[in-house]
């Protein structure tokens, strides 16, 4: 007995009740898929039959390092970390397609605290403190850059990088972290060329195993793969180690992306590596801009269907339309930031999708 064929519109409408971090697997059942469930009336629909949000924490830091995190929300809805155990934590990781982040403590604590949590159900548990988490009169760590991974979500499985640097001797440690054993391991110290560092606090664009960070001379992108936790150094393309622009990393069509931005008019051009452990990068043969006055915006995240663009400024952030070159929201903007963090400049963002399903964290939960 034959039973008819689902059509493409039938398996969509299916898909629409799944997960975002499921959606991120099933757009790669064929091009066809992934174009379909990248536009944005698919998004949107799937956000609503989820009950889940899309939104992005902003993160300040005053001197001596403190930090205070304020989340915006791109739709209804109110997100905090107020429910974990110390106040004014320091966002370190995000996986953004489960919602799940890596929070530590100040770094006045001897033992620096370090949590995993879930924003949206007010979960957290309590990890154990790497190497890198003691401080000594003798030494004392700098935390350089940390990035998490959901490996499993059903029963919960993730796993962390994070690379700190030493004092007074320089060297860069590398620990890693899998929620199954429930134990830190220290890798081989990293051991990069005297010409290439990791931009401090930078924030990671996840390609399917791998976590990409743009080198600080914009020569390399540097790559940790979570499944065989080792790293690599990719030089970029060639064309762009001579242009004096922004440079930025992006998950494009799936794949790794460079996006570079000429100075005042913003142009986007983007280079995208061949396959995820590809070697060669292509050039995309469209190119689009962003129009927008404002000096000082960031380029934060790149949606979906890559034609949408978060930009994000000192204090809100805006859904942007490359196809017209418009505004596709409106301004969503921090309206309550202690006078101290007001005078700093330094910002970082922590764009995210997440349902409100408990994850059941071994430890605890309000």
């Amino acid at each position: 007995m034959s039973y008819p064929a689902l059509n493409q519109d039938m398996v969509l409408e299916i898909f629409s009740y799944c997960p975002a971090s499921s959606i991120e697997k099933f757009k790669f059942l064929n091009k066809d898929y992934y174009k379909r469930m990248s536009e944005s009336w698919f998004i949107n629909l799937n956000l609503f039959r989820t009950n889940s949000i899309f939104g992005v924490f902003l993160q300040y830091k005053s001197h001596p390092s403190t930090f205070i995190s304020s989340f915006v929300l791109t739709g209804d809805g109110e997100v905090s970390l107020d429910f974990l155990p110390i106040e004014r934590v320091k966002i370190e990781a995000c996986d953004p397609t489960h919602g799940i982040f890596l929070c530590a403590g100040p770094d006045y604590f001897i033992k620096t605290p370090y949590f995993v949590c879930k924003p949206t159900t007010r979960e957290y548990q309590t990890i154990p403190t790497p190497e890198t988490g003691f401080s000594t009169l003798k030494y004392y760590f700098i935390p350089i850059v940390s990035g998490l991974i959901v490996t499993r979500t059903n029963p919960l499985r993730y796993k962390i990088v994070k690379i700190s640097k030493q004092s007074k001797i320089f060297t860069v440690i590398c620990e890693v972290f899998d929620s199954d054993s429930f134990t830190w391991k220290r890798l081989d110290d990293l051991k990069l060329p005297n010409d290439e560092h990791l931009v401090f606090s930078s924030v990671p664009v996840r390609n399917n195993q791998f976590l990409n960070w743009l080198t600080s001379s914009h020569k390399n992108v540097f790559r940790f793969c979570m499944k065989t936790e080792t790293w690599s150094l990719h030089p970029v393309p060639s064309d762009l180690r001579k242009t004096y622009c922004l440079q930025l990393l992006a998950n494009q069509g799936g794949k790794l992306g460079i996006v570079f931005w000429k100075p005042k008019d913003y142009v986007k051009g983007t280079w995208v590596l061949d396959s995820t452990f590809g070697k060669s990068w292509v050039r995309m043969k469209v190119e689009k801009s962003i129009v927008e006055e404002d000096k000082f915006v960031t380029p934060v995240w790149f949606l979906r269907d890559n034609d949408v663009v978060m930009l994000g400024g000192f204090d809100w952030v805006s859904l942007y339309d490359m196809k017209t070159n418009s505004i596709k929201s409106e301004c969503f903007k921090i309206t309550s930031l202690p006078m101290k963090f007001v005078q700093t400049s330094i910002v970082a963002y922590f764009p995210f999708y997440s349902d409100y399903e408990r994850l059941n964290l071994d430890e605890y939960h309000v």
